[in-house]
């Protein structure tokens, strides 16, 4: 009869928690400065790194020299470069999505995937990053990652790689944002000290953590950063 409890205690124990997951990185690096970006390029990471490329609000008209090394250079380490690209929660006429997706690949052909922000999670707007999925995956094997910043109604993880379930200030983060999703998921998190990286490091399967805050808490690296892909190696 122990033994029996014992086994039900531990099915239990795993069955609700992802002690035995590491999380993968996902930085939005919405920076210019070099030092920066040769902290990320040279960062001994985890094997999941995936790497938010934004030079304007999307890939912009023309290369800019700065932006193709740094997607040269995170493919020489590893490192998976993804290009921003916004859809305005559905609302954006989707030529124009596609338009921007298409410049990447001309401009930055060593881009490996697609960042989707701005995108809806109701099941009314499925249809529309269906379509735009469909549209990259006949591109290439791009890795497609969607920001709703919530979680989505399930059907969208049929037309995503990985869904950011969670972008918000850490007071609003809990053990369960990412629920049964786990390895489709990822949080981005800021307002986040380094205690508090540390209790929710493998909250997702892809993470993000940093102490900037205000309109754009991406525009530098997290004080601890080297602290946090420490942790996720």
């Amino acid at each position: 009869m122990k033994k029996f409890l014992y086994l039900i205690i531990m099915f239990i124990f795993t069955a609700c928690g992802n002690t035995d997951k590491k999380s993968g990185v996902i930085i939005p690096a919405y920076f210019y400065d070099g030092f920066l970006w040769e902290k990320v390029v040279s960062v001994s990471g985890p094997d999941r790194f995936v790497v938010i490329i934004n030079p304007d609000y999307g890939p912009g008209d023309e290369v800019d020299g700065m932006y193709k090394n740094v997607v040269e250079d995170l493919n020489g380490t590893s490192k998976t470069p993804v290009g921003y690209v916004y859809t305005k929660w559905g609302g954006r006429n989707i030529s124009d999505v596609e338009n921007d997706i298409n410049r990447w690949i001309e401009l930055y052909p060593g881009v490996r995937g697609f960042f989707i922000d701005e995108a809806n999670s109701s099941k009314e707007d499925l249809d529309y990053y269906k379509t735009l999925y469909e549209f990259i995956k006949k591109k290439g094997n791009y890795f497609v990652v969607l920001n709703p910043g919530t979680k989505p109604d399930a059907g969208y993880y049929d037309v995503s790689d990985l869904i950011v379930v969670f972008e918000n200030d850490v007071s609003e983060l809990n053990d369960n944002v990412c629920g049964e999703y786990f390895d489709k998921s990822a949080a981005i998190v800021y307002g986040a000290d380094e205690e508090q990286m540390l209790k929710y490091k493998n909250v997702c399967s892809y993470v993000y953590f940093t102490d900037d805050s205000g309109n754009n808490p991406y525009d530098t690296l997290p004080s601890y950063f080297d602290e946090e892909i420490n942790e996720l190696k």
